[in-house]
């Protein structure tokens, strides 16, 4: 196809590439207009929304690999902006061939574009001519798409399934850690999630246990328990007790975090496993539910401190719990303790109690679907995270 080629069958197949793309329409844009034989590379773009003067690259599509053609249409850009007409010429690739160009401003309803077509030979008089009645077609068209909530929502959308690919990557491994008697459930009540669970191996053969619920839900939710996630990966590298860890992260929150009206409370203990043995703290979390199976009677453990975020300096106490012979350890988020039902009460202490009494043959991968089966048909629907780590000796 000649880049001469203007008619109305083109310029229908334009829109339609470019509009009904559910994901890159300026890219489906940039492709049709590649079409053309002799087109190397085109460009599209707009003044920049908070520096005055500067632009910023709207589309940029290009035939093979051309570096330094990015580089040069950027020049061009700069000069149509400088000159405010219709410019044309030729520059010297460092390939040393040519690259013959074509630019001109328009003006949009989101502000004014400048338009680049790059060729590989000299553009006729005809040429530019076509290109002046194309011009006001792909300004228009970038209007639609830059304007559109149909792809503002789009993006979102898929920036929000990245970050949910990410938050799913960083849940912990355990297929390799040889802990049959240890399981977990996480499940957000939003695309993203607020509950933080984590499980560590440590060099002495202990396992790091952690379960985190950061205040509300969403972005701003999934945003803290990120930080919190990394700042407390790093300090579990130089320090070892949980008091300690829980000391350092609330203090390191507090630094990093200070200006974000929010907090977190935090589990985290260290199970030998050998010994049955979690030697644990706790900063204003949900205290673990302790099932023994010799009397079939429930517990919650004892010791609570100040969520993270709370209050400078903290102190956290450090407590120990031996797990018998066929005991069970539950560590949750409170999705899973104030589930609530048609009568509005909460799933609580009896319910996961209940559960455990009823699954207590189970392993602890068939007590955690066990517990999300009988939460479920507790609620009338879930209205907070629900994250939760199984330990059955």
């Amino acid at each position: 196809m000649s880049i001469i080629l203007y008619d109305r069958d083109f310029i229908s197949n334009l829109y339609e590439a470019c509009l009904q793309s559910e994901s890159t329409p300026l890219v489906a844009l940039g492709e049709e207009l590649l079409k053309a034989d002799d087109v190397s590379a085109i460009s599209l773009w707009s003044e920049h929304a908070q520096v005055q003067g500067a632009l910023t690259r709207v589309a940029y599509q290009q035939k093979g690999k051309q570096d330094q053609l990015a580089v040069e249409d950027q020049k061009i850009a700069m000069r149509s902006q400088e000159s405010q007409e219709p410019i044309n010429g030729a520059v010297t690739l460092p390939t040393r061939k040519a690259a013959y160009y074509w630019s001109t401003p328009l003006a949009g309803k989101r502000g004014d574009y400048y338009f680049n077509v790059w060729c590989s030979r000299r553009l006729r008089e005809e040429e530019h001519d076509a290109l002046k009645l194309l011009a006001p077609h792909v300004v228009r068209l970038a209007d639609i798409v830059l304007s559109s909530d149909i792809f503002s929502v789009q993006r979102v959308n898929r920036e929000l399934e990245a970050t949910q690919f990410i938050q799913k990557q960083l849940m912990p491994q355990i297929d390799g850690l040889d802990v049959g008697f240890l399981a977990y459930r996480t499940l957000p009540v939003h695309e993203l999630g607020g509950d933080y669970l984590d499980i560590l191996r440590n060099p002495d053969g202990t396992l790091g246990l952690t379960v985190a619920d950061a205040m509300g839900h969403g972005m701003p939710a999934a945003f803290v328990m990120l930080m919190a996630r990394t700042i407390f990966r790093l300090i579990t590298t130089v320090t070892t007790t949980p008091s300690e860890v829980l000391a350092e992260l609330n203090n390191h929150f507090i630094s990093q975090l200070g200006h974000v009206d929010t907090f977190v409370t935090q589990f985290y203990g260290r199970f030998d496993a050998a010994r049955g043995r979690l030697t644990y703290a706790n900063a204003g979390h949900n205290p673990p539910v302790h099932f023994q199976r010799k009397t079939g009677e429930a517990t919650f453990l004892p010791g609570r401190g100040v969520a993270l975020g709370g209050r400078p300096n903290s102190e956290y106490t450090q407590l120990e719990v031996e797990l018998a012979q066929g005991d069970i350890l539950v560590i949750y988020s409170d999705g899973l303790r104030e589930a609530r039902g048609a009568d509005h009460s909460q799933f609580g202490l009896e319910g996961i109690a209940q559960t455990l009494l009823k699954y207590r043959e189970y392993n602890a991968d068939g007590i955690c679907d066990g517990l999300i089966r009988n939460v479920m048909r507790h609620g009338e629907g879930q209205s907070d995270d629900i994250s939760f780590i199984v330990i059955k000796r």
